[in-house]
């Protein structure tokens, strides 16, 4: 299903092969493998966006003190709404600790409401290593789960080990070194 609000891309998509009923669509049953191909390309080609991006600024959470000054007088890290959030990542991107395409891992939803979506090309499926009895709060990658503890949040997400089918070993994953940066700045300002 793909709601008509989402960013998801439909460049590889072929409008026949959904169904609209209301705001969503929904895949044809025919066109299930079809749309699985697309999926897995777009999802490859996100990755290694992602990886690249990452490369490029590396994982460390830079801030000036009045960048830091200006996030501490203006966002409560154990208690900001969806928006507060919003807000949050906004300022991050530009302040440069995060590129716009960034929003899509770090549990950012849809601008200016409380949705939170997770583009099709971002789903993934494999291990990951969570710390033992390191979520009592139920976290997930969705900021509802937060209940506004960002800064609860994002320590947790900094935390999850994922294997990779590339080196052969469990690493950190973009996900993860992404809400790393956002653990940073958190601790920075607090």
């Amino acid at each position: 299903m793909i709601s008509a609000t989402s960013t998801q891309s439909t460049q590889g998509f072929r409008s026949e092969w959904f169904e609209v009923r209301g705001q969503y669509g929904f895949v044809k049953t025919e066109y299930l493998g079809l749309v699985h191909e697309v999926l897995k390309q777009q999802q490859k080609e996100t990755a290694e966006s992602l990886a690249d991006r990452l490369k490029d600024s590396g994982t460390k959470a830079e801030l000036t003190e009045e960048q830091k000054k200006y996030l501490s007088e203006n966002f409560d890290p154990e208690n900001m709404s969806q928006l507060e959030y919003q807000a949050f990542v906004d300022k991050l991107c530009e302040f440069g600790v995060l590129d716009e395409a960034d929003k899509d891992y770090v549990g950012y939803g849809v601008k200016g409401c409380g949705l939170g979506l997770t583009p099709l090309s971002h789903v993934r499926t494999g291990a990951s290593i969570v710390p033992a009895r390191g979520n009592p709060m139920g976290y997930t990658q969705f900021f509802p789960s937060s209940r506004g503890n960002v800064a609860g949040w994002s320590k947790y997400m900094a935390s999850i080990m994922s294997w990779s089918e590339k080196t052969g070993s469990w690493e950190k994953g973009p996900e993860t070194i992404l809400f790393g940066k956002i653990r940073d700045v958190l601790d920075a300002i607090a």
